[in-house]
């Protein structure tokens, strides 16, 4: 069933928030971005009267090839992909697990816009843990036409004639709180990986 299935894919062993983040710039540089960013957004909690600044949506965009309605399905599906055919492995990817299972070991929600045509023509799809798990959802949606929200519009100059973007919510599993510590952490390894 769908939703142990997916519990199970929470605990897939992405040792923190940096390598499951790392794994989707893998995709954007293997997708031929020549530009990746981190993007996050906090929002203010408010404890015993006190504020704090805490993570709310983890964001990669990239300026990479896109993906078409198909293959953006094919993407948050486990265990399918389009490296699978062992003569067409030339990158690391071989499994077709990396972009779902990396995002939902850190967040319950997955939201992805893609486009080849201009930010115009994006196409969008999702994972949601919840819906999973309350029998809603037992497999990815259909791609469909979608605007990128204009929240993430404003934040960034790489949206380019073709890219993605990939978005955390509901994050529920990051051992750090703040953006600035996750860019901190996250650049640090990812340096490291891709220096």
């Amino acid at each position: 069933p769908a939703h142990l299935a997916v519990k199970a894919m929470r605990d897939n062993g992405y040792k923190n928030a940096a390598y499951a983040i790392a794994e989707l710039m893998d995709n954007s540089i293997q997708a031929g971005a020549r530009k990746v960013e981190l993007l996050c957004i906090q929002k203010t909690d408010y404890v015993e009267q006190r504020s704090r600044q805490r993570i709310d949506r983890i964001a990669v965009l990239d300026n990479g090839k896109g993906m078409n309605k198909e293959v953006l399905r094919m993407a948050l599906q486990f265990g399918n992909g389009t490296n699978l055919d062992p003569k067409q492995q030339t990158n690391m990817g071989k499994f077709g697990m990396g972009l779902p299972a990396s995002s939902v070991s850190q967040a319950r929600r997955l939201d992805v816009w893609s486009w080849q045509k201009g930010t115009k023509s994006a196409l969008h799809t999702y994972l949601d843990i919840h819906e999973i798990e309350k029998g809603i959802l037992d497999q990815v949606p259909e791609p469909v036409a979608a605007e990128i929200p204009k929240e993430w519009l404003g934040w960034s100059t790489s949206f380019g004639q073709s890219g993605t973007l990939v978005v955390w919510s509901q994050i529920d599993r990051c051992i750090w709180r703040t953006g600035k510590a996750i860019i901190d952490n996250s650049e640090q390894l990812i340096g490291r990986m891709y220096r």
